[in-house]
């Protein structure tokens, strides 16, 4: 009896770690800042905010006069995510869900990359997908250090920092 009894134990310790490794539980694997918090911060140089305005405004438009005609935003490096960091982001995303909403099982899946826009020193910006809510419609320039980000709704690139 004894012996079934630790077996048990130890089987219920194997599934959890198990689970824990399937990515079952979201863990933070970094923190997330706006683009504003990650510029102030110094994580973000001026030309680093041009590029991400340059991928997400679909070239120069909104910045024509900051950026000039010939402006060539720094390569994405890496050119796409890895499965490993993309995962990574989603996963610290659910886990702050879970952590500000403590009532509901917000999973790593509900928060899908919308849109890579390049890898920077140790951030990473992107654009996430939100599938526990709808965003309200809220159209409008927003300015981070003189650069123009033109959002068509209340979602809002960030930035990624692994710990």
């Amino acid at each position: 009896m004894k012996k079934n009894i630790c077996r048990m134990i130890a089987m219920t310790v194997v599934l959890l770690i198990c689970a824990m490794a399937a990515g079952c539980v979201p863990r933070a694997y970094g923190e997330f800042y706006t683009l504003d918090e990650a510029y102030e911060l110094g994580l973000l140089t001026r030309e680093e905010l041009m590029s991400i305005a340059y991928y997400y405004n679909f070239g120069t438009r909104y910045n024509e006069e900051v950026m000039g005609e010939d402006y060539v935003p720094i390569p994405k490096a890496p050119e796409a995510l890895s499965k490993r960091t993309a995962d990574r982001i989603s996963s610290t995303a659910a886990y702050e869900y879970r952590f500000d909403h403590p009532a509901e099982e917000a999973e790593p899946e509900g928060f899908p990359i919308i849109e890579y826009y390049g890898t920077y020193g140790d951030c990473v910006a992107v654009m996430l997908g939100f599938l526990y809510g709808g965003f309200f419609p809220v159209a409008g320039k927003v300015f981070v250090a003189d650069i123009a980000f033109y959002y068509l709704d209340t979602n809002r690139i960030k930035i990624w920092k692994e710990f």
